[in-house]
C-alpha cells in the first residue's frame, strides 16, 4: 500500500518536514518514492508547500494520506480539488486576483485666488547662507 507522509529532517528540537510518498513498510526516514512538497511549522507563518499535480495524482492512484498530510492538503484546498475531480464535475477555475485598485490622489488645498504667500529671504553675513522669514501676505 503507498501512503503520502510527512519523514523528519533538521536539527534536534528544529524538526521541518518532506511530504514524501512512500511504501506503507517503509520507515519514517527511510525510503520513499517520490518527495511531493516540504512543510515548516517552525517558520512564522508557518510554510506548507506540496506540488498539487503530483498529491492529486497519487491520490488518485489510491495512496492513503496521513493524518497530518491530509490536515495539510486540506488547508491548501487540494483535497477540494479532488472531491470535484472524483465527483465528475469540471473543476472550477482559479479564482483570479482582482486588478490593484490605484490610490487615490489627495486633493489640491484650496487657496483663495487674490491671497499668495510669498517667503522673504535675506542673505546673512555669512556668504552662502540663507535666512528665511516667516512668510508674508501679499495683497
Amino acid at each position: 500500500m503507498i501512503r503520502i507522509r510527512l519523514s523528519r529532517v533538521g536539527a534536534k528540537r528544529q524538526p521541518s518536514y518532506r511530504v514524501v510518498v512512500t511504501n506503507i513498510e517503509a520507515r519514517r526516514d527511510g525510503r520513499f518514492i517520490e518527495r511531493i512538497g516540504h512543510y515548516n511549522p517552525r517558520s512564522n507563518p508557518v510554510s506548507i508547500e506540496i506540488e498539487e499535480d503530483r498529491a492529486l495524482y497519487w491520490l488518485s492512484v489510491g495512496a492513503q494520506p496521513s493524518d497530518a498530510v491530509k490536515r495539510l492538503l486540506e488547508k491548501q484546498g487540494t483535497y477540494d480539488r479532488l472531491a470535484h475531480l472524483r465527483s465528475g464535475a469540471a473543476e472550477p477555475a482559479p479564482v483570479a486576483e482582482p486588478p490593484a485598485m490605484p490610490a487615490a490622489e489627495e486633493p489640491a488645498p484650496a487657496v483663495a485666488p487674490e491671497v499668495e504667500m510669498v517667503a522673504e529671504v535675506e542673505e546673512t553675513a555669512e556668504p552662502g547662507m540663507v535666512e528665511i522669514t516667516a512668510p508674508a501676505m501679499m495683497e
